[in-house]
């Protein structure tokens, strides 16, 4: 029984040891730095880019 166990031990061990799937060195990575903050609040409540408004007389035209 304790062959059993000694040998189930050692073929989980040498599984968890070659299956781990990394290759190449281990790093730390690098992550960005994080961006300032905007100056200036959001707009709200306006069309950005503005548009300008239509004229009458461009519809008759289009005709």
């Amino acid at each position: 029984m304790i062959a059993i166990l000694n040998r189930a031990l050692g073929i989980t061990l040498l599984i968890a040891l070659v299956g781990c799937g990394v290759r190449g060195p281990l790093y730390m990575p690098n992550v960005p730095n994080v961006p300032p903050a905007p100056t200036e609040p959001e707009p709200q409540g306006k069309l950005y880019p503005p548009q300008t408004p239509a004229s009458t007389n461009n519809s008759s035209s289009a005709k």
